[in-house]
């Protein structure tokens, strides 16, 4: 009778652990990561946009991009919106296509802000995916919340 005890508490112990490396999710490897700030090396993307940073958070993949000011013709928050809307969705896509080649299906966040000058910024907003429903959203305004 002790011995079945014994056998259910092992058990009881053991069971939960075994089932629950089915549901952890998947580190994404380095180079995933890589890829992703390399996005930027086309032209077209490279003049306008610079990944700072790509982290691995616990239930998603957060990616952060500046908007870049053009020394010719400096970017007005009307215009870094506007690029915000076009390249935070073009990194959520092209993200979930990386992610996908290494076997990933996670959620992902791309947020945007634009440099200001004595290293501040202003963050404009951000664009994500649902891993869970396959869904895209599309950019949302950044809005802080008011003083209290």
């Amino acid at each position: 009778m002790k011995k079945r005890y014994f056998i259910i508490a092992v058990l009881i112990v053991i069971l939960p652990l075994i089932g629950c490396d089915k549901f952890k999710k998947p580190a994404i490897p380095p180079e995933a990561i890589t890829e992703i700030y390399a996005l930027t090396e086309a032209p077209e993307v490279a003049k306008y946009v610079e990944v700072k940073d790509v982290q691995d958070r616990k239930d998603f993949c957060y990616i952060m991009i500046y908007i870049k000011s053009l020394p010719e013709q400096p970017t007005t928050l009307e215009s870094a919106l506007e690029q915000s809307k076009k390249f935070t969705k073009e990194f959520v896509e092209s993200t979930v296509k990386i992610l996908k080649k290494y076997n990933i299906n996670q959620d992902i966040s791309v947020w945007a802000q634009l440099p200001l000058k004595d290293q501040e910024v202003s963050v404009l907003g951000h664009a994500r995916y649902d891993a869970k429903h396959s869904k895209y959203y599309d950019f949302e305004r950044y809005v802080p919340a008011p003083a209290k």
